[in-house]
């Protein structure tokens, strides 16, 4: 007969056997869990579509986000104190940025504007196709509404071939608007069935322009930026999502 220590020893190694099979087990589902979790993680941004209005709204909401922040940084570095020696207030100006900087930043990554993607509506219009060349005029009949420059707030499109902001005056309201203006030595090469397919297709036809917003601060000094970035312009049936003509903006 066994003595009672011998089956102590034997349940122990049991138990220790059954905690290392335990642990294995545990270390290889979380090895296989590991991919799909990591896939999951990585973030996934469709493009937002929207119409212009929407857009609209989207960046007078950024604008106003930005004029309030700046117009608070500068009321207070605006000036000297009486009692403030020049390195106290150029150390209180450095500050003062710094914390400007941390919040418009934080803000950013509140609403996701560094990997959101923006793609805006304009109507197309085409204008006459040159059937010896191949080559369509094209042209855009549409605009979206977007902020005007302050003093302590400008808003900037980076130059490029294919999308403008425009500043007017209009019975005394002053207007700024996002448009695309196509050059004007610019033709759309196509084979002559496509061209046809795309003039009878024109009741829905609109050039979706991808847009990236870039709200950083760090090189402001006493007007703000709000930079609107064109990436990409499309030319689609916005009925059938066929694309006709697509080009990456630089």
């Amino acid at each position: 007969m066994r003595s009672d220590h011998s089956y102590s020893q034997g349940v122990d190694m049991r138990k220790f056997q059954f905690i290392i099979i335990g642990v294995f087990f545990t270390f290889l589902i979380s090895g296989m869990l590991q991919y799909p979790l990591d896939a999951q993680q990585q973030p996934s941004n469709p493009d937002e579509h929207m119409k212009g209005e929407d857009f609209t709204r989207i960046l007078k909401d950024e604008w106003s986000y930005l004029k309030d922040a700046t117009d608070e940084y500068l009321k207070t570095t605006s000036k000297k104190s009486e009692f403030e020696t020049s390195k106290e207030y150029a150390d209180r100006i450095a500050r003062t940025k710094a914390a400007f900087v941390a919040k418009v930043d934080t803000h950013i990554q509140e609403q996701k504007y560094d990997r959101r993607v923006f793609s805006v509506l304009f109507k197309a219009s085409l204008i006459s196709y040159n059937a010896d060349l191949q080559r369509y005029l094209i042209t855009c009949t549409g605009s979206v509404e977007a902020p005007y420059d302050i003093p302590t707030l400008r808003c900037i499109v980076p130059k490029n071939p294919f999308v403008v902001l425009t500043d007017s005056v209009n019975r005394g309201f002053r207007t700024s608007a996002l448009r695309v203006r196509i050059p004007t030595d610019y033709r759309w090469s196509v084979p002559r069935d496509e061209a046809k397919e795309a003039k009878g297709d024109e009741a829905d036809l609109f050039y979706e322009v991808r847009f990236v917003l870039d709200l950083r601060q760090e090189d402001m000094v006493k007007q703000a930026k709000l930079k609107i970035i064109p990436t990409q312009i499309s030319m689609l049936n916005i009925a059938s999502h066929k694309v006709y003509w697509s080009v990456d903006i630089k």
